[in-house]
C-alpha cells in the first residue's frame, strides 16, 4: 500500500499539470491569445512543444516508479524519501537542458516535499518544535521569489522566471493568509510544542543553508537592480518573520483549553493570540499591496491581477472569520468598500499611465 500512496503522490501532479495545459491550449484556441510583450505566460510555444515537455515529464514519473519498484524488489536499501530526491534532482536537471516549463514546476515542487518529509524524519522522537520545519519552508517560498528575479536576467530564462515567482508569491499568500486566521493561529500555537530546534543538527544546518543562500540570492539580485529595494525590504522583513517564528517559546494563542473550540466561536484571544493576528493579518493585507504595486512598476499585468484577486478574497474571508461576530456588518463592508474604491483609483490611474506610455512608445518606434 505504501507503494502506491508514493506513486499517487508523484503521479496527480502530473495531472493537474496536464490538465492546466489543456485548458489553457482551448482558451488559447478561443481567441484570447497573449501579446508578444506577453509571450512568456504561455505554459508552451506550441503544440508540439507542450506534447514533448509532456512525455519528457512522464519519463521522469516512470523513472520514478521503476527505481521504488527496483528498491522494493531488492529489499528496500534506500528509504522513498531518497527515490523522492533522485527523481525531483533528475526532473530539475532535464529541465534546464531541455528548457522544459513542465518538469521545472514538477522538479520544485518534489525537492520541496523532499526536504520537508526528510525534516519530518529528522524530528521524529526528538519532540522538536515543528516551526522549524515550516520556518524552512517558508525560507524555500522566499528563495523561489528571489530566484525568479534573478532568472530575469536573460530573456532566455522568462518563463522559468514566472514559475519562480509563482510558486514563491503563492506559497507565501498562502501561509500569510492562514495564519491570519483563527485555524491557522491554533495550529500555529501547536506548532511551537516542543523543544528547539538546535537539538536536531540536521534541521539546524538545514535552516542556516536555506537563510544563507536566500540572503546572498536577495543581495546579488538587488545589486544587479532586478530587485528593487522595496521588494528587498519585504524580502527581509518576512525572513525576519519566518525566522522569528522557528525560534518561538510555546504559543498559547487562546484563553481555554480546548484547541478545537475555535471552530464554534466559543474562545477567545489570549495577548499573544492578538499579538499574532495583527501581525499575520497587517503581514498578508501589505504584502497583497506590496504585489500590486510591484506589478505596476514592473508593468507586469499578470502580477497586478494576481495580487487584485487575493485582496478581494482577503476581504471576503476576513469578514467571516474575524468581523462576522466582532463587528457589526454594515461598518465592515463600508469600510471595505472605502478600500476597494482607493485600491481601484489607484489601478485605474496606472491603468491609463501605462496606455500612455504605451502610446509614447509606439509613437517613438514610428
Amino acid at each position: 500500500m505504501f507503494f502506491f500512496d508514493i506513486l499517487s503522490f508523484l503521479f496527480w501532479p502530473i495531472v493537474i499539470i496536464g490538465l492546466i495545459v489543456f485548458f489553457a491550449q482551448r482558451r488559447k484556441k478561443g481567441g484570447h491569445q497573449a501579446t508578444d510583450k506577453e509571450w512568456y505566460l504561455q505554459f508552451a510555444l506550441s503544440k508540439e512543444g507542450a506534447v514533448s515537455q509532456f512525455f519528457l515529464l512522464l519519463s521522469v514519473f516512470f523513472l520514478g516508479v521503476t527505481l521504488l519498484a527496483f528498491n522494493r524488489d531488492l529489499g528496500d536499501p534506500f528509504s522513498w524519501r531518497t527515490i523522492l530526491f533522485i527523481t525531483s534532482a533528475l526532473s530539475l536537471v532535464s529541465a534546464y537542458y531541455f528548457k522544459a516549463l513542465f518538469s521545472l514546476v514538477f522538479g520544485l515542487i518534489a525537492i520541496t516535499a523532499w526536504w520537508g518529509a526528510q525534516a519530518a524524519e529528522w524530528i521524529q522522537g526528538k519532540d522538536i518544535a515543528t516551526s522549524a520545519i515550516f520556518a524552512g519552508l517558508a525560507f524555500v517560498a522566499l528563495l523561489f521569489y528571489s530566484l525568479g528575479h534573478l532568472h530575469e536576467r536573460e530573456i532566455k530564462w522568462k518563463r522559468f522566471a514566472l514559475v519562480y515567482l509563482v510558486l514563491g508569491i503563492i506559497s507565501i499568500t498562502g501561509v500569510l493568509f492562514f495564519f491570519s486566521s483563527k485555524p491557522g493561529l491554533s495550529t500555529l500555537g501547536e506548532m511551537t510544542k516542543g523543544a528547539s530546534f538546535f537539538d536536531s543538527w540536521q534541521i539546524t544546518l538545514s535552516l542556516f543553508i536555506f537563510l544563507a543562500t536566500l540572503i546572498g540570492v536577495a543581495l546579488y539580485t538587488v545589486a544587479k537592480k532586478l530587485f528593487s529595494p522595496f521588494e528587498f525590504l519585504a524580502v527581509l522583513l518576512l525572513t525576519f518573520l519566518f525566522g522569528m517564528i522557528a525560534l518561538l517559546p510555546q504559543q498559547n494563542m487562546f484563553l481555554q483549553a480546548n484547541a478545537y473550540d475555535f471552530y464554534y466561536g466559543d474562545q477567545k484571544l489570549s495577548n499573544s493570540g492578538v499579538l499574532w493576528a495583527i501581525i499575520f493579518n497587517f503581514a498578508v493585507f501589505f504584502e497583497l499591496l506590496g504585489l500590486i504595486f510591484s506589478g505596476y512598476l514592473r508593468r507586469e499585468t499578470w502580477l497586478i491581477n494576481l495580487g487584485a484577486l487575493f485582496l478581494f478574497l482577503l476581504i471576503i474571508v476576513k469578514y467571516f472569520d474575524w468581523f462576522f461576530t466582532f463587528l457589526d456588518k454594515s461598518i465592515f463592508f463600508i469600510g471595505a468598500g472605502i478600500l476597494l474604491f482607493a485600491v481601484g483609483w489607484f489601478m485605474e490611474r496606472e491603468r491609463r499611465h501605462l496606455i500612455s506610455d504605451i502610446k509614447t512608445q509606439s509613437q517613438k518606434i514610428t
